[in-house]
């Protein structure tokens, strides 16, 4: 599986249109190969699209991200895990161990304790305790 994260620098870009480049990684072998980084020099949705098709990607991890360009992630088949922070190497290890979804790795804004159904965040969605 190959999981790409949307990068500002070395960390989580705050919003997904404003990514300078993809860092992705490569988990097909059960263990998570080293990366490889993809400059993005368009970041037009339908060419962010393209890319993230282009290099396998199942999954994005990334910040704040329009809900039309999401939906149309998932409906080619990508999983979107939006609303996320940190550093490139945290946030790895924290999908890897299952802990992406701490508060250490929300975005401010965020109120939501847990990922339930398609979102995280937003969404017009409310969780039930």
């Amino acid at each position: 599986m190959n999981i790409a994260l949307a990068t500002y620098g070395d960390r989580i870009a705050s919003l997904f249109e404003s990514s300078d480049r993809f860092v992705i990684f490569d988990s097909r072998s059960g263990q998570i190969e080293k990366p490889r980084t993809l400059i993005i020099r368009d970041s037009s949705p339908n060419t962010l699209l393209h890319q993230l098709k282009a290099n396998e990607a199942q999954v994005l991890i990334c910040g704040a991200i329009s809900g039309c360009t999401s939906q149309m992630l998932e409906g080619q088949g990508i999983q979107v895990i939006p609303w996320v922070k940190g550093h490139i190497n945290d946030v790895m290890e924290a999908y890897r161990t299952r802990h992406l979804f701490s508060p250490g790795f929300r975005m401010p804004g965020c109120r939501r304790r847990g990922h339930r159904g398609r979102h995280w965040c937003g969404g017009g969605r409310t969780e039930k305790n």
